[in-house]
């Protein structure tokens, strides 16, 4: 039986093996440190969506008529959208259809859009800033339950730039000071 001898290395070799090891290591932590983040969990990855999906209040906006018929919506008209635009300084933007967001982009293309709003193109009032925070887990069951949904095409509005009203349906994100004169 032979005696395994350690393996000497000359003082460059030796640095190399400790930064690839270094290097190694601060991947699985960041690999780790996001699957360290809080997750759902339920019967199944589209079960855990649709919960998501629901208490995050993706529907309130991603859905017509979510809020005024208090969730009461069937899943064939869930995440299609929403004509009623949403007015503010940066225009007026109209809630995105999720289910064909999903038809046209990956999972880990879903992903990446959440995490880094949209390639900083994602507009306000979707919060951009809470979305990143969903472990890749969750947000790989958002994914899902709005792909077990199907593709359901809906015309939208398009965006306007700042400045431009609205001709149809909107809200009004505007601060208005109602004790200026």
């Amino acid at each position: 039986m032979s005696r395994s001898r350690p393996l000497l290395l000359g003082a460059s070799a030796s640095a190399a093996v400790l930064a690839a090891a270094v290097l190694a290591s601060s991947a699985t932590a960041r690999v780790r440190v996001q699957d360290e983040k809080p997750f759902v969990q339920a019967a199944s990855p589209v079960a855990a969506g649709e919960y998501l999906m629901t208490v995050a209040s993706c529907h309130d906006c991603h859905t017509a008529g979510w809020v005024e018929k208090k969730g009461m919506v069937t899943k064939e008209d869930q995440l299609t959208g929403n004509p009623v635009g949403y007015y503010g300084p940066w225009g007026t933007t109209y809630a995105k259809n999720l289910r064909q967001v999903t038809d046209r982009h990956s999972e880990d293309e879903w992903v990446e859009i959440l995490r880094t709003a949209d390639h900083d193109q994602g507009a306000l009032p979707m919060p951009w800033h809470d979305a990143s925070k969903f472990s890749d887990k969750d947000l790989r069951a958002m994914y899902q339950y709005a792909k077990s949904l199907g593709p359901k095409p809906v015309r939208l509005p398009r965006n306007t730039k700042p400045g431009v009203k609205p001709t149809g349906r909107y809200i009004d994100l505007t601060v208005r000071d109602s004790t200026a004169p």
